[in-house]
């Protein structure tokens, strides 16, 4: 049995031998004498230098292992800073004893304080293409396939692969994208994980600032924080996370106050209950997703608080995804005119085909209580960037007064409590890339329904658009109420205007007329209403129709057209803000109307009786109501009949004159009014001054001219009118003014509009009328003595003024 002890002395010895062996490798090996032959390794694989500022250390047992400090890799050619990635220390081991078992157990990868550049030029350019260049040409070297470890006569066990962790310290990454003019730096990011092992559980933990800048916009900076539980199994490439969340919040830096468009503050939350990822499969499903959204000086918005819940199922290879349920709720504060919250919910089912281009939305439904709308999108195009979306849509029927109410907004009040009490919509969504259109559109208020189309016709441009027709609209209930003391319609303050103190009116000519000038010069619109009928208080218009323009500034009232007050009415306008003195421009015609109730309802003056034509052409400008009066230019024309003028008795004033010659007094009618078969005239207006040179009246009993001016700025009238008697036999008083028959009155009307003065030149008056006595006894002498030849004697008389 020697022998046998002999052999286990031997195999003693030998064992000893190499222990000493590899002890004394290990105390003489220095793996920094390999630096070169590493960096040219390096370099050879990836083109770029490499350098080992700090020390390698290399451990055999019972980690095969190393470490080195301060590396840096050089960055790509005509790129900035010289180093593309740099570590403080790089350290990786892989225990020993199991890899004599097939088992490749590597302990925990530490990466610590690396910072990486990432850029890409204006050109397009970026640092890494020559990284993945090399890539690709290696990849085609060794035949398109990756160097895989098959065991031999294919029963050897397989590698078995497990890693400790892996723990990032405070790494940073800085990228650059000159071609958009943005950079992005994460820094302080720590990730650490538990073991990873094929199929085994494992905790996953990331932290990391950043800092976002974009040009023309203020830089960005927050944190980001992320946990989770994962399984990951290689050999199928599936992965499987729980527990997902996601803590994102960002914030501008400085005061800004959410300057650009930028949120002062945003804060989201992301939480996935359960994520599946099936990459061999090119598949995922997402369930419990839920995305907290919160933020300050979002857009518009003071205060937006949001969260949105689905189901994600995904097939990216196919091009397929769909979110069977998603529902959105937020909280909006600090919309246009809202004071209060809008709370808004919506809910859908979509699905979409990437590689059809389609997608549908299916059970939408949007809610603001009191509003629900419901409808359904198909969706084209995108594939292609040309959107067109199409479907029905639907408002069910709402109380306004509630969502009013809801929104913190104070309506104003109206005549009846049963105004604006419900409203609903209905219509076809046509979205294309030029326009996005509401057809078939139907819009109910209060049982009174509109019809047609509206939306924006043009999206390069912005342009709204409208055509609606509707039925018979009565807007009395929607007025203001009526004051006490207010005057209906027609009625009558003992023909004085009302008006105000002079302090008041005085204050309204010269207040400056608010108009919403940014608004009107940002308008772009073409929008047409027509009705059948339209009544407002006691007036009823019927086929009204409205035509609306707006566009840089300049809007036009290309039509405004009625059948009113017995006859029609044709007008136009114009309204251009864009200097800094807004002008006006009206021109239209009115013809065979009822004067007294078109003058009350637009003017409130029912002095004027009768029926009649009048056209106008005017323009203006300015700011106040006296600059307007003040810069009126333009034409007008008339043409009045069989009516009569209240307030204003020639037949008085005559009978009164008479009355003076004779020495007797005219005691005043009850009405003092003026009966007239027609009035005819024109006349120019310049600076708000109307001159008329040609008026001309006519009644049974009298014959009048007229001439003068009207300032509409002083409010002052400088105006004469001849008056003469051509019937004493018929109206007004006819057979007590025989003496003042074919005499020419002057009337003379001046002063102010309030209270002006009526005045008859009766020296003149006096003059005329013993010039049409002795008229008259010559012409009846001369017929008693020449009878059938005294024609051509009265002839020459009338040259002599007789």
């Amino acid at each position: 049995m020697k022998w046998i002890k002999r052999i286990g002395l031997l195999f003693a010895a030998i064992v000893l031998v190499a222990i000493l062996a590899i002890t004394a490798f290990a105390l003489t090996f220095d793996p920094n004498d390999y630096k070169p032959q590493i960096a040219a390794q390096v370099e050879k694989q990836t083109g770029r230098s490499i350098q080992f500022n700090g020390d390698l250390s290399v451990t055999i047992f019972p980690w095969l292992g190393a470490a080195t400090e301060e590396v840096v890799l050089a960055n790509a050619e005509g790129f900035e800073p010289e180093s593309m990635v740099t570590v403080k220390r790089l350290e990786a081991q892989a225990a020993l004893l199991p890899l004599l078992r097939g088992e490749f157990e590597i302990g925990t990868l530490l990466l610590e304080d690396a910072e990486i550049h990432l850029t890409r030029h204006e050109d397009g350019r970026s640092n890494w293409d020559d990284l993945v260049e090399r890539s690709a040409q290696s990849a085609e070297t060794a035949g398109g396939e990756p160097d895989t470890v098959e065991p031999q006569d294919g029963d050897g066990p397989a590698m078995v692969l497990t890693v400790g962790g892996v723990d990032i310290r405070n790494a940073t990454l800085h990228w650059r994208d000159e071609q958009a003019g943005q950079q992005l730096t994460i820094d302080g990011l720590d990730l650490t994980t538990g073991e990873l092992a094929d199929g085994a559980p494992t905790d996953i933990e990331l932290v990391s600032g950043f800092r976002l800048a974009m040009p023309d916009m203020p830089p960005m900076s927050g944190s980001v924080d992320l946990t989770t539980r994962a399984q990951i199994w290689l050999d199928r490439q599936d992965m499987l996370f729980e527990g997902l969340d996601l803590n994102l919040v960002a914030s501008q830096e400085g005061e800004t106050g959410g300057e650009a468009g930028l949120p002062e503050r945003i804060e989201a939350m992301l939480q996935v209950e359960k994520a599946d990822v099936r990459l061999a499969k090119s598949q995922a499903r997402l369930d419990g997703v839920v995305l907290d959204l919160n933020g300050k000086a979002v857009g518009p918005l003071t205060y937006l608080e949001s969260r949105l819940e689905t189901v994600l199922e995904a097939d990216w290879a196919a091009g397929r995804y769909e979110l069977p349920r998603l529902s959105i709720e937020a909280d909006l504060k600090g919309l246009p005119e809202m004071s209060e919250t809008l709370q808004v919910a919506a809910s859908a089912a979509l699905a979409a085909d990437m590689q059809a281009g389609t997608a549908t939305i299916d059970d939408l439904e949007l809610t603001s209580d009191p509003v629900v709308a419901n409808g359904r999108l198909d969706v084209s195009g995108l594939d292609s960037g040309e959107l067109v979306a199409a479907g029905p849509i639907e408002v069910a029927a709402f109380d306004p007064r509630v969502l009013a109410d809801r929104l913190g907004i104070t309506l104003p009040e109206m005549r009846s409590a049963e105004a604006l009490r419900e409203v609903a919509l209905s219509g076809q969504i046509d979205v294309t890339p030029s326009r996005a259109m509401l057809d078939d559109l139907r819009v109910t208020l209060d049982g009174n329904a509109l019809t047609g189309r509206a939306g924006i016709d043009s999206l390069e441009t912005g342009r709204l658009f409208a055509r609606l027709e509707g039925g018979q609209l009565d807007v009395n209930p929607y007025l203001a109420p009526k004051a006490a003391g207010d005057k209906a319609p027609g009625e009558t303050d003992g023909g004085e205007s009302s008006g105000g103190s002079g302090s008041g009116q005085a204050a309204a000519k010269t207040a400056e007329i608010d108009l919403p000038v940014e608004t009107l010069r940002g308008l772009n619109l073409d929008a047409r209403l027509q009705l059948e009928s339209l009544r407002y208080e006691d007036y009823r218009l019927t086929s009204p129709v409205v035509h609306l323009t707006a566009a840089g500034g300049q809007l036009q009232l290309a039509e405004l057209a009625a059948k009113a007050f017995d006859g029609s009415i044709n007008a136009s306008g114009a309204l251009d803000v864009r200097g800094e003195v807004p002008s006006y421009a009206g021109k239209g015609r009115v013809q065979g109307v009822a004067l007294q109730p078109l003058l009350t309802a637009v003017m409130d003056e029912d002095r004027l009786l009768g029926r009649g034509d009048v056209a106008f052409d005017v323009t203006t400008q300015g700011k106040r109501v006296d600059q307007l009066k003040a810069g009126l230019d333009g034409t007008a024309d008339m043409a009045l009949r069989d009516g009569k003028i209240k307030g204003f008795d020639i037949g008085y004033l005559l009978r009164r004159a008479q009355a003076r010659l004779e020495g007797k007094t005219e005691p005043e009618p009850e009405e003092l009014s003026t009966d007239f078969t027609s009035i005819t005239g024109t006349a120019t207006i310049r600076n708000g001054v109307v001159r008329n040179d040609d008026l001309a009246g006519a009644s049974p009993l009298l014959r009048v001219a007229g001439k003068g001016e009207v300032d509409l700025p002083r409010e002052q009238i400088d105006y004469q009118v001849t008056a003469t008697v051509v019937n004493t036999a018929t109206g007004q008083g006819g057979k007590e003014l025989e003496r003042l028959k074919q005499v020419p009155v002057p009337i003379r009307i001046q002063g102010s509009f309030a209270d002006p003065s009526i005045s008859l030149d009766l020296e003149a008056l006096a003059r005329e009328a013993a010039k049409g006595e002795v008229k008259t006894r010559v012409e009846e002498e001369i017929d008693k003595r020449l009878g059938d030849d005294a024609a051509p004697v009265k002839e020459l008389l009338k040259g002599f003024g007789l």
